[in-house]
């Protein structure tokens, strides 16, 4: 049976690496990219079966990136999850500007730090 795949999608190196290292340490393969025009491109290359995608990123952001992936063929049936480090309950206003963009259904969310319980079988149950 082939290894599960994930595109971790984040603008800091080492959280792409630490992702990326507990989900290969559960067997999964694993694809990252610093930026959503990378990101985009590799979804795009590599089809996986799950996108771990930063909201806060320089350039293209991660809601941009999230409506690039939707509104692509290749690339719009992946299940997205959502990251960030905006914690829901600091930031009022975050919870409403993301609901502008529920019509690009993201499949789940995720607030850093992550634990690592959390990670695994959120993306095992989208997969």
């Amino acid at each position: 049976m082939a290894a599960k795949t994930a595109l971790i999608i984040d603008d800091e190196p080492d959280v792409t690496t630490y992702h990326g290292t507990v989900l290969s340490d559960h067997g999964w393969e694993v694809h990252t990219a610093n930026s959503g025009a990378d990101g985009i491109a590799l979804a795009q290359e590599k089809a996986p079966d799950v996108i771990m995608l930063d909201v806060m990123m320089p350039g293209k952001g991660g809601l941009s990136t999230l409506i690039a992936l939707r509104k692509d063929d290749r690339t719009k049936e992946i299940p997205v999850v959502l990251v960030t480090g905006i914690q829901e309950s600091l930031n009022a206003d975050f919870e409403a500007f993301l609901a502008r963009f529920k019509t690009y259904n993201p499949n789940g969310y995720m607030e850093k730090p992550i634990d690592v319980d959390t990670l695994i079988s959120t993306l095992e149950d989208l997969t």
